[in-house]
């Protein structure tokens, strides 16, 4: 079995690896002899100082590089595809590295390829459709746990190389799409939570809080404000001035109103539109929308609280 498993992940290896170039199969003695050839270069070019490395560096890696397709005993032929070590063999820096995967490749090259038995398959398969390999069903969509079992690969790799000093643009540029769908979502239910809350209408308050002139509304916005509560204060400011605006014959308070009906009622004055729009905005914003206000732009809130006042 073990055989087996070795074969099977040569085998892989070999079938799955990306980008077949025009290129004449070599056999599978000679891909082994290519890959013996650059480890003995890029451990002759460790023994000498970094600046001097190069000229063994690109030997050992101009022996692989033109290596596309190796052709098995079976005669059937596999795609291979060396980029990655060959630019990792060609940085002067890390042949520490390429030695190290030079000569896990060339020890699993020595082991000749056998004969994978169906029988032996069925087993294997067998054993990978059950745990740890596979999780118990999760009584999700088939479609579902495939989306999220490519994600967990996609990270799972993109650790794995990280961990081994392997870069792949391709990871950067899937992980940056991620990153900007993730900020398009987040801002679109961010915008569509703020839509939202202009057709809420006036939350009730408890009955000590009821404010049924201006004046009460005022004085209850300062003792929030004593209190340091300006959420609750930017609330019964905002009460202040549609019951003002209410006075003056503006527009009609009514509780099950919502914002935006309010700023309705007003577009034949444009002026107190203008004065009302701002201050809408920011009691949806720190009221529905929980977002905190600093003491400086509560003061600027109130600032045009006020100017309510001389329309």
């Amino acid at each position: 079995m073990k055989r087996v498993l070795v074969t099977w992940l040569i085998f892989a290896t070999l079938v799955f690896a990306p980008g077949v170039a025009a290129q004449g199969p070599v056999s599978w003695d000679d891909y082994r002899r290519a890959v013996e050839q650059s480890l003995a270069r890029v451990q002759q070019a460790h023994a000498l100082a970094q600046n001097e490395r190069a000229p063994l560096l690109n030997q050992a890696a101009a022996t692989l590089e033109p290596i596309r397709v190796v052709r098995l005993d079976s005669g059937a032929d596999s795609a291979v595809d060396n980029s990655v070590l060959v630019a990792l063999i060609r940085d002067a820096s890390k042949t520490e590295n390429a030695i190290a995967r030079l000569t896990a490749l060339r020890d699993v090259l020595a082991q000749p390829p056998t004969t994978i038995h169906p029988n032996d398959l069925t087993a294997l398969q067998s054993i990978l459709n059950r745990p740890p390999f596979v999780s118990e069903a999760s009584g999700l969509p088939a479609w579902l746990q495939d989306i999220l079992r490519r994600i967990s690969d996609f990270f799972d790799r993109l650790l794995n190389n990280t961990a081994r000093g392997i870069f792949e643009w391709r990871d950067l540029i899937v992980l940056v799409g991620i990153l900007l769908v993730l900020a398009v979502l987040a801002y679109f239910v961010r915008n569509l939570r703020r839509n939202l809350v202009q057709e809420e209408a006036l939350a009730a308050l408890a009955k000590e809080h009821d404010a049924r002139t201006p004046g009460e509304a005022f004085n209850n916005a300062q003792q929030f404000i004593n209190q340091g509560d300006y959420r609750s204060a930017v609330r019964q400011l905002y009460l202040a001035t549609l019951l003002l605006l209410d006075q003056r014959g503006k527009l009609k308070y009514d509780p099950t109103l919502t914002n935006r009906e309010y700023l309705h009622q007003t577009y034949t004055d444009p002026r107190t539109t203008a004065a009302l729009t701002p201050i809408v905005e920011t009691f949806d914003r720190t009221w529905y929308g929980f977002e905190p206000i600093t003491p400086q732009e509560f003061d600027a809130y109130r600032a045009r609280v006020e100017q309510v006042k001389e329309l």
